[in-house]
């Protein structure tokens, strides 16, 4: 599960919103690879946090 800074498309507060691309799920998953997330095991969500500095892809 990944948590970032940037809104919605359906937001409820009018913040502009650009879509999450293919390239930013990549670097998110090489990311969380590299902080310990191990696909294969079972047991809770392993949770990323990106709310600090998040951009999407241009």
């Amino acid at each position: 599960m990944v948590s970032t800074n940037w809104p919605h498309p359906s937001n409820w507060f009018g913040r502009e919103a650009k879509p999450v691309l293919p390239s930013d799920v990549a670097r998110a998953i090489e990311l969380a690879l590299r902080e310990g997330w191990v696909p294969t095991e079972p047991g809770s969500p392993f949770c990323l946090d990106l709310s600090a500095g998040f951009t999407p892809s241009p």
